[in-house]
């Protein structure tokens, strides 16, 4: 397993596609962790820096799952819809992180971010 370490507050996790600040699933308030480049090396996975392992404890899947009729198989705590709206949002960015590399953190997006973030 490589070097792993906390996902801080300005990842591009949380503004790959939804501009969100925590990563619940089923549960929340759990670490989300990835995979830490040393200083100095070449990007991971061909220079798009997008980290190979994501690791947390909060059950997306869980969160995600629901029935034939689109129903949830099982219930988030504690925060209901919201957490599980919060967990949708988190997948979604997810993927856009795994398949758009890092291009968020390209400077050209900064303005449109912050003042979607109201600063």
């Amino acid at each position: 397993m490589p070097p792993l370490a906390p996902v801080p507050s300005a990842h591009v996790l949380t503004k790959s596609y939804y501009l969100i600040s925590t990563f619940p699933g089923r549960w929340d308030g759990g670490t989300l962790w990835a995979q830490v480049l040393p200083p100095g090396d070449a990007p991971i996975r061909g220079g798009d820096g997008v980290s190979p392992v994501i690791i947390g404890g909060n059950d997306w899947a869980a969160a995600w799952a629901v029935d034939g009729r689109g129903h949830p198989l099982v219930d988030v705590t504690p925060g209901g819809s919201t957490q599980r709206e919060l967990a949708f949002r988190f997948g979604v960015n997810l993927v856009m992180y795994a398949l758009t590399g890092n291009y968020k953190t390209d400077q050209v997006h900064v303005k449109a971010i912050l003042q979607r973030l109201g600063k």
